[in-house]
């Protein structure tokens, strides 16, 4: 019985360390694949943000200046006035979306009136066919 035991402490001996690494190695992977899932579901949470910032704002826009310049008959006759209406998308985006959206924006894309002009015109374009 004496070498049973023996036999059992040497096998435990050996076996804890490697379990332990296992067990380890387990906890490391779990935590990283938390750490992923957070991160994917804070940048959708931004773009879905972002998207809905400039819909907004577009939205707010039109409502308010595009749709009073084509009832006067002007807004087709000066590109001025296009200008003047991304400026009013592009700041009124700014004020609508969080900081952590702007951060997301200039650190993944680089210039943030490059990126956002793209998502204004893909909006006016999408309003236009309502």
């Amino acid at each position: 019985m004496e070498i049973f035991w023996k036999l059992l402490a040497a096998v435990l001996t050996a076996a804890v360390p490697v379990l332990t690494g296992f067990l380890c190695d387990l906890i490391y992977r779990a935590a990283q694949n938390a750490k992923e899932k957070t991160e994917d579901a804070r940048i959708a949470r931004l773009i879905d943000e972002i998207g809905a910032g400039v819909r907004t704002a577009v939205s707010y826009v039109n409502q308010t200046f595009v749709d009073e310049l084509k009832k006067s008959g002007v807004f087709g006759e000066d590109e001025e006035y296009a200008k003047d209406a991304f400026e009013q998308a592009f700041t009124k985006t700014i004020e609508i979306i969080s900081e952590e959206a702007v951060l997301y924006i200039e650190d993944t894309f680089g210039d943030i009136r490059e990126y956002l002009e793209a998502k204004i015109e893909e909006a006016v374009h999408d309003e236009k066919r309502w």
